[in-house]
C-alpha cells in the first residue's frame, strides 16, 4: 500500500533532519570562522525547509506567531496568579514603551518592600519537570535531558505549550513573548552586525547547539510512531522498548524548530534559581535548580553602575525556605506608575546580549573581551609550547591548538601578567624554560601582543556607528557591545606600552 501524503511529508522531514544531524551537527564545529558561517547558513536553510513542510501538517508555528500579549491576556494571567496564591503588594503587569511587559507599581512602594511572593507550586521548576509523567522516563534514560538542567526545563515548557488548555500554566504561557531579541533569534544580516566581536562566533555556536538538540529530540520523538506500529504487529509487540518520549504530546508535525527555540529563549532570558525540594548536594544543602517564576520574571533589568569586585549588589529575587516561596524586593522607593526593576547580575555586555537580549545603555564597571589565539597545528613545537603554557600560564585556557585569553576593562591591569609568559612561549622558536624566560624573548612576546591588539582594534574602528550608542534595539546593542570591546583593546594597548617602559 502506498504511503499517505502525511507519511510522505513526515518522511521528508525526518530525512532532512537525519542527514543534518549525521553529516553536520553530530560532528565538531569548524574551527575556521568562515567555514563556521557557511555551515550556519546551511543549517538555517535546512531548518527553514523543515519548518515549511511542518506547516503543511500542523499549526504549531501559526499558533505561536499569533499569540497576543494584550490587555485581556494580562487580566486572565493576573486572575490566575491570584488564584494560585501569588501575592502582589501594590504591583501589577503593564505594557512598556518598547512593546514589552513589566512589573509596575500601582501605588507608592518604599525601598526594601516585598512586592510579590510566589509559592513553589505556582512555579515551573526542574523538580516538577523531572517527576512529571510526560518527561520522567526521558530524565531517567536520556543523557542530554537528564544532564542539562535548562534543556529539561525547556522541553517541559514546550510540552505545556502543546497541551494548551490542559496545562495548569496556560494563562502564564499566554503572556510570554513569542520571540526574543537574543542572537538566537537574529536574522543572518543581524548576526553579521556583531562582527568582529567574539560574540558573533559564540552566537553561531549557540544556534548550532540548539539546532543539534532539536534534531536529536525530533529523531527520538519519531520512534513513537514506529513503536506504535510494532505494537499492532503481534510478532513484534515485545521486540521494541518503549521510547523515552512516548508520553510527551510531541509528534513529527508539532515539534517544530520554532517551538523548541522559543522554549529555549524563554528559559534563557527568564530563568531564576531556587533550591530543589528533593536533590541534596555533597555538602548536605539542597541543590540549586532552574525555575520559571510567574510575576517575578516580569521585572525588567535596572541599570546599576557597580563594580563586581568591590560593590556587590544584593539579590533582589530570593527564595524563602521557611515560607516555600520566592520573593522580590524593591531596591529603591518607587512611585505609582513606575516600573519595579531588579538587577540581572554583574554580567559583561556580551553576556547580557547572549542571555538577556540587550546591552544596557548604562552598564556596570565590569566587562570582558574573550579572545582566541591559535598556534598552527603544523607548528612542530606545538606540543612543547602546550606543556610550557600548562605549567606556567594559569589564566589561559587551552582547547587543542586554540588558546582562550580574557581581557578586562580594568585601567590599571586589563590582562593578567602571565599573559606575557604565554606570549613569550607563543613566539619562541625553541620553547624551553630557559629560552622563553630570556629577556629578548619576553620583549618579543610583548611586541606580539601589541601587534595583535592593534590589528584587532583597527578591525573594530569602522565596524559600528557611534551615533547609535544610545539607541534601543539591535543597532544600539551591537554598537555598545563593540564600542566597549574597542575600549578594552585600547586599555590593553596602553598597558603594553606601560610594561615596555618598565
Amino acid at each position: 500500500m502506498a504511503p499517505s501524503p502525511t507519511a510522505e511529508l513526515e518522511d521528508q522531514i525526518l530525512g532532512k533532519i537525519a542527514t543534518l544531524f549525521e553529516e553536520t551537527l553530530s560532528k565538531q564545529p569548524p574551527s575556521n570562522i568562515v567555514e563556521l558561517w557557511k555551515e550556519h547558513v546551511e543549517i538555517r536553510r535546512i531548518l527553514n525547509d523543515v519548518i515549511s513542510i511542518q506547516a503543511k501538517l500542523g499549526d504549531t508555528d501559526e499558533r505561536l506567531a499569533n499569540s497576543k500579549r494584550d490587555a485581556d491576556s494580562i487580566k486572565t494571567f493576573l486572575a490566575w496568579a491570584d488564584g494560585v496564591g501569588i501575592a502582589r503588594n501594590n504591583v501589577t503587569i503593564g505594557s512598556t514603551k518598547t512593546a514589552g511587559l513589566s512589573l509596575q507599581a500601582t501605588g507608592p512602594i518604599p525601598k526594601s518592600h516585598i512586592v510579590a511572593r510566589v509559592p513553589r507550586h505556582a512555579m515551573i521548576t526542574l523538580d516538577l519537570a523531572k517527576k512529571s509523567s510526560l518527561l520522567k522516563k526521558a530524565f531517567e534514560k536520556d543523557p542530554i535531558v537528564g544532564g542539562m538542567d535548562n534543556v529539561g526545563l525547556a522541553l517541559f515548557l514546550a510540552c505545556q505549550w502543546i497541551q494548551n488548555e490542559k496545562s495548569k500554566w496556560k494563562s502564564y504561557i499566554s503572556i510570554l513573548p513569542t520571540t526574543f531579541p537574543t542572537p538566537l533569534f537574529y536574522s543572518e544580516e543581524q548576526l553579521l552586525q556583531l562582527k568582529p566581536s567574539p560574540i558573533f562566533e559564540e552566537a553561531i555556536l549557540f544556534y548550532r547547539t540548539i539546532s543539534r538538540q532539536f534534531c536529536y529530540f525530533l529523531l527520538a520523538i519519531a520512534k513513537n510512531k514506529i513503536y506504535e506500529a510494532a505494537q499492532r504487529r503481534k510478532d513484534a509487540r515485545n521486540a521494541m522498548e518503549t521510547p523515552i518520549f512516548y508520553n510527551v504530546p510531541f509528534n513529527v508535525a508539532n515539534f517544530t524548530p520554532k517551538l523548541y527555540f522559543w522554549a529555549v529563549g524563554v528559559v534563557t532570558t527568564r530563568v531564576n534559581m531556587v533550591p530543589s525540594e528533593n536533590q541534596v548536594g555533597e555538602d548536605g544543602n539542597p541543590v540549586i535548580i532552574p525555575a520559571l517564576i510567574p510575576v517575578l520574571d516580569m521585572a525588567n533589568h535596572e541599570n546599576v553602575l557597580t563594580d563586581v569586585l568591590t560593590e556587590p549588589i544584593e539579590d533582589l529575587v530570593c527564595y524563602s525556605p521557611e515560607e516555600e516561596c520566592a520573593v522580590i524586593t524593591s531596591h529603591c522607593d518607587v512611585k505609582a506608575g513606575n516600573e519595579v526593576t531588579i538587577f540581572y547580575g554583574c554580567r559583561s555586555k556580551g553576556e547580557h546580549l547572549l542571555h538577556n537580549g540587550f546591552v544596557p545603555i548604562y552598564h556596570g564597571k565590569f566587562d570582558v573581551l574573550k579572545l582566541k589565539i591559535g598556534i598552527p597545528k603544523t607548528d612542530k613545537t606545538l606540543d612543547a609550547k602546550k606543556k610550557l603554557i600548562q605549567k606556567f600560564v594559569k589564566k589561559v585556557y587551552c582547547a587543542g591548538n586554540i588558546f582562550h585569553v580574557d581581557l578586562y576593562n580594568y585601567h590599571e591591569q586589563p590582562f593578567p601578567l602571565d599573559l606575557l609568559m604565554f606570549a613569550a612561549i607563543f613566539v619562541s622558536t625553541t620553547p624551553t624554560e630557559e629560552a622563553v624566560s630570556a629577556p629578548e624573548n619576553r620583549k618579543k612576546g610583548l611586541e606580539f601582543l601589541k601587534t595583535r591588539f592593534s590589528l584587532l582594534k583597527r578591525s573594530y574602528e569602522s565596524s559600528f556607528d557611534a551615533s547609535k550608542l544610545k539607541e534601543i534595539g539591535i543597532d544600539g546593542d551591537s554598537a555598545r557591545l563593540k564600542s566597549a570591546e574597542l575600549d578594552i583593546l585600547q586599555l590593553a594597548l596602553n598597558y603594553c606600552e606601560t610594561l615596555e617602559k618598565q
